[in-house]
């Protein structure tokens, strides 16, 4: 690997990784997750460090700011007169003390009451699977509500349960019967042991998102570009540059699930590239192009930090 990382010194508008296979892999790739765990900043706090992210030197890799729908009244209240409409992502936080589309209705209600302030552009709603609900069903509600939100592209969340190896090719199969209109989501770690998928897991998730040209977003965990230890968890946190870079060559028709499962696994920064040239791992590359392309349903990852998966892909290349 090569290419420098320069400091908020060095540069105030471009940054050498704009340019080429850095840039089309980077831009506009992380959600700012800094209300959720593990960071959970306080609100105040939170909209005060992605204004800062807004300004930086790599606010091109910058994407939305996540805010769940119970929470935007207080968001409204934080952002500042000024700082031009917020780019959102919304997670549907439905309650399990109501029939889901109820819980559905009543986040969907806040959206369109924080959309009445101007303060923010809504780009997606997200929401997690309800207990008990069928994936195509939800998935239609979902894009349903999406016309509370005029151009929003709502993500399902779908957890992988007992029997999931049938289970999620047969939930995303019904999703994409919606033709494109809505996303899946897959959660790849948390504050436990049980949030985080096993590889063989995100290997089929991916693998059938590509199959079915779902659009597919990420969450949590995605810290560091390769797989790394959680010595608190005692388990392996995911790399981001192997679940994006694995999920752009499978969509690009460039590698199959067991090829998959083997890059997620992988730790050898040697086995990765991604330069100005592009994206590859062994003897699999993707072009600028290739990776643009690629990112129309690779979207994007949520990460509390926006930072620490640049400062660590930072350090990957220097020391590469």
């Amino acid at each position: 690997m090569s290419e420098g990382f320069q400091s908020r010194e060095e540069t105030e508008v471009h940054h050498p990784w704009q340019r080429g296979g850095i840039g089309a892999f980077l831009r506009e790739l992380i959600d700012d997750a800094s209300l959720f765990p593990p960071a959970m900043l306080p609100m105040a706090e939170a909209v005060a460090q992605h204004l800062e992210h807004r300004r930086g030197p790599y606010r091109w890799a910058l994407a939305r700011f996540v805010c769940p729908a119970s929470r935007l009244p207080e968001l409204a209240s934080a952002i500042p007169e000024g700082s031009g409409p917020w780019r959102l992502s919304v997670v549907l936080d439905l309650t399990s003390d109501a029939p889901w589309p109820a819980s559905l209705a009543t986040a969907l209600e806040e959206v369109s009451r924080f959309r009445e302030t101007g303060k923010g552009i809504v780009e997606s709603l997200e929401a997690r699977l309800p207990t008990g609900a069928g994936a195509g069903e939800f998935a239609c509600a979902m894009s349903e509500a999406a016309t509370v939100a005029p151009g929003a592209r709502p993500f399902v969340e779908l957890p992988f349960l007992e029997g999931w190896e049938v289970g999620i090719p047969r939930a995303l199969e019904e999703m994409s019967r919606l033709e494109g209109r809505v996303g899946a989501k897959v959660r790849c770690g948390g504050g436990r042991v049980q949030d985080f998928p096993t590889p063989h897991q995100l290997a089929r998730f991916i693998t059938w998102c590509a199959r079915l040209g779902l659009p597919l977003k990420a969450t949590a965990g995605l810290h560091h570009p390769l797989p790394h230890p959680d010595p608190r968890l005692g388990i392996r946190q995911h790399g981001f540059l192997n679940v994006i870079g694995g999920a752009l060559l499978a969509v690009s028709g460039h590698i199959d699930e067991d090829e998959l499962l083997q890059l997620l696994c992988d730790d050898d920064p040697e086995r990765f590239r991604l330069d100005a040239r592009g994206f590859g791992w062994r003897d699999r590359t993707l072009s600028p192009e290739d990776i643009e392309r690629g990112r129309r349903l690779v979207t994007c990852f949520g990460s509390c930090s926006f930072l620490e998966p640049l400062e660590g892909l930072a350090a990957l290349l220097v020391t590469s």
